[in-house]
């Protein structure tokens, strides 16, 4: 296959096409054409890496040919280097505000045109890379766009605020938008709160999050109660429908992992459902856990507290669990009790001085020892100590923890 680059070049002279030709054939593929609609013709099924194009010709001249390149939009950004004879510069002055690169004059100094012709393959190698450059700064500016609109779904953190006085949130995206997203929602007699990890991270799974708060929101239209029973049966078969109506296969596994809570201050009960994911619940007591009639041991245990994991079933939110059933567990709750929601993306990310993923036992070990701090002042003491495990690298995944005191 022959790699080289290409010259064109257009000149009425078949002698001055020649002494191109032979001056450049043994690093170039030369193509020569004796007229500008010749040229043209050529040029519609062709792209040259440059056209080294005669002014003087009859029938149609080298300005009339540029004209006609310049307005071509497969055909405007190929160097165009003028060829001219010395009694001509009016002629050429007109070519290099069409927009011609360069010029040379007859009789040829073909040192100084090859010369020309080298800057002009380096001018055109910068311009594809500055286009390439500027593909990527609007993709950019996109994403951060599309970054504001995510963040502007979220629920706003002053209704947060509002409804979970004592907590925190940490949300850190992989990139701009993020796969992670929570949703919150409040009733006369209960508090919901979702938090949800997409498939993947980026705009794929951002695509996602979209279709997630969507869907919530449909749910609980109108003074509508969510509760924990039916939330994720009717997120499954939501996602179901909508990613199958095609015969593409890619979608058959997007989804969502998750956990959902409905908490009832007056009752002190909270009903929680997960997908692939567990809640955190930390007390200050040494007693088990009371859920579903039943004790849970704690996980771990520091002096003062008990750290309990309630787990989630094994379903995602999506086709594979159209039809399944998950299991509502019903937990009797204290006043002060410490519950965290949280993705994968802490436990997942890599770093430390062995490079390996951070693992839950650590993290539930550093929830433990934070807790002698008011639950408002917890965020710090996480991000700072997941940016020193982190270090230099690459964040994993998309990150997102809430902490609520109850």
């Amino acid at each position: 296959m022959d790699n080289k680059r290409t010259i064109l070049s257009v000149d009425d002279s078949p002698i001055n096409n020649k002494l191109i030709e032979a001056y450049f054939r043994r690093d170039y593929t030369v193509i020569s054409k004796e007229g500008g609609q010749q040229a043209l013709d050529w040029l519609n099924d062709n792209i040259p890496d440059v056209i080294l194009l005669d002014i003087m010709m009859p029938v149609m001249d080298g300005i009339e040919v540029l004209e006609k390149i310049q307005l071509n939009e497969r055909l405007k950004e190929i160097p165009v280097i003028m060829v001219s004879a010395k009694t001509e510069m009016e002629s050429i002055k007109a070519t290099l505000s069409l927009g011609a690169q360069d010029y040379v004059k007859k009789p040829i100094d073909f040192t100084e045109l090859q010369t020309k012709v080298l800057i002009a393959f380096q001018i055109n190698e910068q311009k594809q890379e500055i286009s390439k450059y500027k593909s990527y700064y609007d993709i950019h500016q996109g994403m951060i766009h599309a970054g504001r609109i995510q963040r502007s779904i979220l629920p706003d953190a002053e209704n947060f605020r509002r409804l979970f006085s004592k907590s925190f949130i940490i949300n850190l995206p992989k990139h701009v938008v993020s796969g992670d997203f929570y949703w919150i929602q409040q009733n006369f007699h209960k508090k919901n709160i979702g938090l949800f990890d997409c498939t993947g991270h980026g705009v794929p799974a951002a695509m996602l999050t979209v279709m997630g708060q969507m869907e919530l929101h449909t749910l609980s239209q109108n003074g509508n109660e969510i509760s924990a029973e039916h939330v994720f049966p009717l997120l499954s078969q939501k996602f179901s429908r909508i990613l199958n109506t095609s015969s593409d296969t890619y979608t058959q596994y997007d989804g969502m992992d998750g956990l959902f809570c409905s908490i009832y201050p007056q009752e002190h009960i909270l009903e929680f459902v997960g997908a692939k994911r567990s809640l955190v619940l930390i007390r200050k007591t040494s007693a088990p856990l009371k859920c579903n009639n039943e004790t849970i041991e704690a996980k771990d245990r520091s002096d003062e507290y008990s750290l309990f994991e309630i787990q989630g079933d094994r379903n995602s939110i999506g086709k594979e669990s159209e039809f399944a059933e998950f299991t509502i567990k019903k937990i009797e709750t204290q006043v002060g009790d410490r519950i965290f929601l949280y993705t994968d993306g802490i436990t997942d990310q890599l770093g430390g001085q062995q490079l390996k993923t951070l693992k839950k036992k650590q993290f539930y070990d550093k929830l433990l020892t934070i807790q002698s701090k008011s639950i408002n002042l917890q965020k710090s003491d996480i991000f700072n100590w997941f940016e020193s495990w982190k270090e230099n690298n690459e964040q994993t995944d998309d990150i997102l923890i809430i902490g609520i005191e109850l």
